[in-house]
């Protein structure tokens, strides 16, 4: 077994640890007879703009105010004018002389009411009643005057005139419209006479104010009164 002495022990040299900071600001560092390995040190300077990518500038447009909201007010009922009355003229092709003048009498007074009319014509009496019927039902007519000439003289005078009457009146209940008989009873000499003077303008009269007692039943308003 060895001892070291006191002499062994001075020829061991002991590692020196030392920091060597080179200028510049580097530090090595030193282990025994290693040479010293020097840190790299690389100093850049960066600019903080490059950092940051250019962006282009963003515009934030105010939103835009929306249209204020117009109310549409509905029309009511009694802003919207009024139409005016039609009344339906129809008169037969025969004797066509005396029923035109008849018609003519009428259409002028009317026309003194500001009434609208229209004129239809058909072939005989018998046929009156089913155009008054469409007319009124379908027609879109206020009312219907019926025109034309029975002659005292025909045999079958009473029976015509008869059904003529009740088929007229039965249109008229049935569909609440005015239906007034125009039609000349009598001998041709004596209905050129009171044509002349104007026979056939009474009838525009009495269906213009039974047209306005229908506007009045319609509309809900009271009908007026008879004086007492």
């Amino acid at each position: 077994m060895s001892t070291l002495t006191s002499a062994d022990m001075g020829e061991l040299k002991r590692p020196s640890t030392r920091v060597h900071a080179p200028p510049g600001g580097g530090s090595t560092w030193s282990f025994g007879g290693q040479s010293p390995s020097t840190a790299s040190t690389d100093h850049r300077r960066v600019n903080p703009s490059q950092m940051q990518q250019a962006q282009p500038d963003v515009r934030m447009k105010s939103p835009r105010a929306a249209p204020a909201a117009t109310m549409e007010t509905a029309p009511t009922p009694g802003d919207a004018p009024e139409a005016g009355l039609r009344v339906a003229l129809v008169k037969t092709s025969s004797d066509t002389e005396l029923v035109d003048r008849v018609v003519q009498n009428c259409f002028e007074k009317l026309e003194g009411h500001s009434v609208s009319s229209e004129t239809f014509t058909v072939a005989s009496l018998e046929q009156l009643p089913y155009a008054a019927n469409k007319l009124t039902e379908f027609g879109g007519f206020d009312a219907v005057i019926c025109f034309g000439f029975l002659n005292t003289q025909d045999v079958q005078f009473p029976a015509v005139s008869t059904a003529l009457t009740q088929s007229l009146v039965d249109i008229s209940v049935k569909n609440a419209r005015p239906v007034v008989r125009a039609v000349f009873v009598g001998e041709p000499r004596v209905a050129s006479v009171k044509i002349k003077g104007g026979w056939g303008a009474e009838f525009a009269d009495a269906v213009v104010s039974l047209a306005e007692l229908v506007e009045l039943q319609v509309s809900g308003k009271e009908l007026p009164r008879p004086p007492t």
